[in-house]
């Protein structure tokens, strides 16, 4: 198709994107700055995932023929954004397959991220364990981990997973802080591209247990409100955006520059692949 031929890009005016209030003032100062670096993954050692999820809707509303202005709006959490979605109060998301029904208001895109290609370490205090690292799926077996329980997935891999106790808290936040203050060992985060991999929140630092990873088994989409306007065209275009993404590298660039994708962990042992050994019972459960 000559350039003359080519179809203009449509133009709405806004879609809306839930954003992790620990992470929105990130999302914004890139926004505010008007950097094209922060908005093209081009800047390594990242570790704002919710700038990552802004970029990649950017790149692939572009990439499939829409002009939008993305607009981060704050939620507390994942369940929350998501409620966001289905009430059309936001527009748009990141989400994991099971999670988007069109009987609850919301439509799904072709994958953004496929099964297994999201890899998260287990994360706890400075040290921890540094000296008694462990081997094989049952050396964890006294930990206490913590996870959000209306993270499906997550909770599902730490679910089977051999620790001690599996503690449910409300907010990444609170993960953080029970972890600091002594009453959980870990929790699943994704690997930060910077050199010691750590992940920080509140100034309180948390870095993954060297040599153990684990990988989340579903497939991710954009997760598209029913109630916005031309929602099908939304998720065409979103669509085009993900095989453009794919096929010229920039899905694979932004996951390696926010660390999700971390070659320094390739070969640590993944503990929920199909030879790891399975758990003889579940852990005990308790809610803060």
């Amino acid at each position: 198709m000559s350039g003359a031929d080519a179809k203009p890009p449509e133009h709405i005016q806004t879609i809306r994107l839930p954003i992790n209030q620990a992470d929105i003032a990130g999302v914004e100062a890139c926004i505010n700055s008007g950097s094209e670096d922060c908005r093209k993954c081009r800047i390594p050692g990242q570790s704002n995932l919710s700038l990552m999820n802004y970029t990649l809707l950017r790149e692939a509303l572009t990439a499939g023929g829409i002009t939008a202005e993305v607009v981060p709006v704050q939620s507390p959490n994942s369940e929350r954004s998501r409620k966001m979605i289905q009430a059309g109060i936001a527009d748009v998301k990141t989400d994991w397959v099971f999670n988007i029904s069109p009987a609850e208001g919301a439509l799904k895109t072709a994958p953004l991220f496929q099964s297994g290609e999201i890899e998260k370490g287990l994360y706890a205090r400075p040290g921890f364990m540094a000296d008694d690292l462990p081997e094989t799926l049952e050396d964890i077996g006294t930990l206490r981990a913590v996870g959000i329980r209306t993270w499906r997935l997550d909770w599902q891999v730490l679910e089977s997973l051999p620790v001690a106790s599996l503690i449910s808290a409300a907010t990444t936040r609170q993960m953080f802080s029970l972890i600091d203050a002594g009453r959980a060992d870990f929790t699943l985060l994704e690997f930060s591209s910077q050199e010691d991999m750590g992940r920080e929140i509140d100034g309180i630092w948390l870095y993954p247990i060297t040599g153990i990873k684990v990988s989340l088994p579903a497939t991710q989409h954009f997760m598209v409100s029913d109630q916005l306007e031309d929602a099908n065209k939304v998720v065409a275009a979103l669509d085009r955006g993900i095989r453009v993404m794919r096929d010229n590298g920039f899905i694979h660039r932004c996951l390696v520059n926010n660390g999700v994708i971390n070659p320094a962990v390739e070969n640590w042992h993944n503990l929920n692949s199909p030879h790891a050994t399975t758990k003889p019972a579940a852990p005990a459960v308790s809610t803060q």
